[in-house]
């Protein structure tokens, strides 16, 4: 087991916040009107998921406070995992998340990207078992 060194990825970690902030105003957009709707959805999958996703005393997510998270001039509270797990499931977009899982060197796969990593691994097994047939062939 390797452990990893937390100063080689330091500018990267640096920017995961800044990065995932921009990426999730981009998805929803300056209108109020989309980001309310947004609140909506936030705090139904809260709700069903019984977790809360603010660090604070407010139990459900308000405009206000989405618009405080989503300002890039508020740095002093780092958005919570839970948080960006709630809006990608409410917005089903997974670019918040995909920036996070990319600071620490993971990436994620759409459905699309598994279903090309199963083909080719299918087409890699049929190639290995051609060839085994050749060797068994061979032999006979």
């Amino acid at each position: 087991m390797q452990q990893l060194s937390l100063f080689d990825a330091t500018l990267t970690l640096a920017g995961v916040m800044p990065s995932g902030k921009d990426a999730m105003r981009r998805i929803v957009g300056e209108g109020d009107e989309c980001r309310k709707g947004l609140v909506d959805k936030l705090n139904q999958i809260s709700a069903q998921a019984e977790v809360r996703r603010t660090g604070g005393n407010a139990k459900l997510t308000s405009l206000d406070i989405l618009n405080k998270i989503l300002s890039p001039s508020d740095t002093s509270h780092p958005t919570s995992i839970l948080f960006v797990l709630a809006f990608c499931k409410a917005t089903k977009d997974s670019a918040p998340l995909r920036i996070t899982a990319q600071a620490a060197g993971f990436g994620l796969m759409c459905e699309e990207d598994r279903r090309y990593r199963d083909y080719g691994k299918a087409t890699l097994e049929e190639r290995a078992a051609r060839r085994r047939n050749r060797q068994l062939e061979e032999r006979l």
